[in-house]
């Protein structure tokens, strides 16, 4: 259930620890010793490391923790009772010029999934010396935040640094006893030096730019009193290839919109849109939907409160009917977290397996639905258009992966993938290659885990492209061509700005020709002190998010990355999406701060236009809207959901058969918006694809008597 998912979701989970946990002290109280530590200490306790490729040091934890720290690191008790947090303090050495090219992975490894370790790294701000971190009766300001880890589900949890942008110096890595059985399970601390992978060919900052024609896009939003317009988390989005309307769902309804392409941008006041609440959808929780670009059937559905299901709809007519109704169920299906896919299915009439699974009705694509349980992720395929689905198999399990899964896509030649946050500590795809009957988990051994579902998508040729935010919180992309079993180009795209971003969260990714993709995330370059993704009960965290879209043509060698906040009702003003924290930890967020709940979604259409929706938590009816400078907290932050399609006007097509016809002069003009002043009118106007050829000035007409027209002004391209 989404809007509890991160950090209910997780307290499940852990609630289950926690009594595997004591059951396991209960179990060896007759042979354990009481250790009485009077300060959080590791053993050994400190180190220093230098930037040496292979450089390591270990720890290992002392604690018996219980009870356990409950809720993170605000439940560490730091008196001569402790026995749930334990600290290793790292110091860094050299200048961060020193570490240029090195980062260092700090991980904590135990042996049971019964048991689970948090892990947070603050870094000394020179204010008072020794830790300044939350906990029982901890008073801030605290130590800044350098990373942190929650998996939750796995028996790791892992961090990288990296000096040479967050500085040398002491770090103090606190181990926290979440629901961890601490002197019968203890966790292996380390910290290694590695030398930093530059992929993509280099340039700047390890990143090579883009060769593209730089994309443009513009952001959408329904009118005043549009149904759910400010309640519109976690959206996703679909497109009907054969009537270009593009389908959003987000919490309680599906909408409709289409838009006007008589004018470059499609013009905001024309765009239509259209709300669609389903008659058996009540529940409002983990909103879906899915669109079959080629044959235009649209699924949707939310889960249902309990017992595992999702009640949805199928729609062949763009939702302007009921359609057919129906709901998921089975003993293996999963209670949460649910998505919906489909495409062709793998045929081979020499194989009895693939025979076997082929659509039963005139359909000609599966669907499969994908959920998980604590357990395990599971998935169940419709061979009948999406009405009915059969009994669900596993995925994963808990010994494979954790985290959470993605949305599941199905590539052109009939493979599915379901991406992972959390596979053995990497970011991985767990594909099927027989119409969903096995499958096989294939991590991305080069990634890191990350707060964020992972999002994968796949180019007409097969390319794989997944993209997903690492522990420092970056966004990244890694392409693989052999279905997953092999991976490269693994790049940070935080350095395709100046300056650098420094965190990001629900990335989405789609694809084109083999060769081309984007990826589309919400993200700030703020360096202020806190945590930009967490709680933030100091309320200090101040930092202003944008939507970025990161592209590339030559199939991820080279990425470059733009601002994707305009309006195309105000031409150049800078539009945030978020002020403040983005808070990714479920229902414990501090109101306003978890508004955008916890993913995005982006697709293509029949043109080759990249288009994601979002949900925006600053609009310029709201003063949050003013700060773009990295200032703004919680406090300033409007806190609510508004539904909003960012859809793209010029430059590179993700099917470059669309691409620009140019050098050529625009071939549709601007809307344009007039507006009465008392000395006459004023009139504006968005900048149009420009066909490949720099719009240099426009020419403003008015009409006559008899239809003929009288040019009045000429205004340069600049204006």
């Amino acid at each position: 259930m989404k809007d509890k998912k991160n950090k209910n979701y997780m307290q499940l989970i852990k609630s289950y620890r926690i009594m595997f946990g004591f059951m396991a002290i209960f179990a060896m109280a007759g042979s354990l010793l009481y250790f009485g530590n009077s300060a959080e200490a590791s053993n050994p306790s400190s180190g220093s490391i230098s930037p040496a490729n292979g450089n390591v040091k270990m720890w290992a934890g002392t604690l018996t923790g219980a009870p356990p720290a409950a809720m993170g690191e605000s439940t560490c008790d730091t008196t001569a009772l402790n026995q749930n947090c334990d600290l290793y303090t790292l110091t860094v050495t050299g200048n961060p010029a020193d570490w240029v090219g090195f980062q260092i992975r700090i991980q904590l490894n135990w042996q049971l999934l019964a048991n689970d370790y948090d892990m947070t790294i603050r870094k000394e701000d020179g204010v008072n010396p020794g830790l300044q971190g939350d906990g029982v009766g901890a008073v801030g300001p605290f130590d800044p935040i350098a990373g942190t880890s929650g998996n939750g589900t796995n028996t790791i949890e892992e961090v990288v640094i990296t000096p040479s942008t967050q500085g040398t110096g002491v770090y103090y890595i606190r181990s926290i006893y979440f629901a961890a059985a601490g002197l019968s399970d203890p966790y292996q601390g380390s910290a290694k030096v590695e030398t930093v992978a530059v992929s993509g060919g280099g340039g700047s900052g390890g990143l090579t730019p883009s060769a593209c024609a730089v994309p443009s896009f513009d952001n959408y939003q329904p009118p005043v009193g549009y149904s759910r317009r400010d309640s519109a988390g976690e959206p996703s989005i679909g497109v009907n290839w054969n009537t270009g309307n593009v389908m959003t769902m987000s919490r309680l309804q599906g909408n409709r919109t289409t838009f006007n392409d008589s004018t470059s941008p499609a013009n905001p006041n024309t765009t239509q849109w259209f709300a669609y609440r389903p008659p058996n959808i009540v529940t409002g929780l983990d909103p879906i939907l899915f669109t079959d670009q080629v044959t235009g059937r649209t699924i949707g559905g939310e889960l249902v409160a309990v017992g595992g299901a999702t009640d949805g709809f199928v729609s062949d007519d763009d939702l302007s009917s009921p359609g057919i109704n129906f709901t998921t169920g089975g003993a293996v299906q999963g209670f949460d977290h649910q998505t919906i896919g489909g495409g062709p299915p793998k045929v081979d009439p020499s194989n009895p397996v693939l025979v076997a699974r082929q659509p039963l009705t005139s359909y000609p694509n599966l669907f499969y639905y994908a959920s998980q349980q604590i357990a395990y992720g599971s998935v169940s395929t419709s061979f009948d258009g999406g009405n009915t689905y059969g009994s669900a198999v596993t995925a994963y399990t808990l010994a494979e992966c954790g985290g959470l899964h993605g949305h599941l896509r199905v590539a052109p030649d009939g493979t599915v993938y379901l991406p992972n946050k959390n596979c053995g500590g990497k970011a991985a795809v767990v594909v099927s290659e027989n119409n969903g009957l096995t499958w096989s988990v294939r991590p991305i051994p080069s990634s890191t885990v990350g707060r964020n579902d992972p999002s994968v998508g796949i180019g007409a040729g097969g390319k794989v492209y997944v993209s997903y935010t690492g522990s420092n919180k970056h966004p990244r992309v890694a392409v693989s061509d052999d279905r997953g079993l092999t991976w490269h180009d693994d790049v940070d795209l935080a350095l395709g700005t100046t300056p650098n971003l420094t965190t990001a969260v629900f990335p989405a990714v789609v694809a084109g020709d083999n060769d081309r993709a984007m990826v589309f995330f919400i993200a700030t370059d703020s360096t202020n002190l806190g945590d930009p993704t967490g709680d933030d009960t100091s309320g200090i965290y101040a930092g202003t998010w944008y939507p970025y879209v990161a592209y590339t043509c030559d199939g991820g060698k080279s990425w470059s990355v733009v601002k994707a906040d305009n309006d195309p009702l105000r031409q150049g003003v800078p539009n945030p999406v978020q002020q403040g924290v983005v808070c990714t930890n479920g229902t414990t967020c501090p109101a306003g701060t978890r508004n955008l709940l916890d993913f995005n979604d982006f697709t293509v259409d029949s043109r080759g236009r990249g288009l994601a929706t979002y949900a925006d938590g600053c609009n310029f009816d709201h003063p949050c809207s003013g700060i773009t400078d990295n200032s703004g907290t919680k406090a300033e932050n409007q806190g609510i959901a508004r539904l909003t399609i960012i859809r793209q006007r010029g430059g590179m097509r993700l099917f470059s058969a669309f691409d620009a016809a140019g050098p050529a002069a625009p071939s549709l003009s601007p809307p344009v918006n007039v507006s009465s002043q008392r000395s006459g009118y004023n009139l504006s106007w968005a900048t149009p694809d420009d066909n490949g050829s720099p719009i240099t000035s426009y020419k403003v007409y008015r009409g006559l008597p008899g239809g003929s027209e009288q040019m009045i002004a000429e205004v340069s391209g600049s204006e």
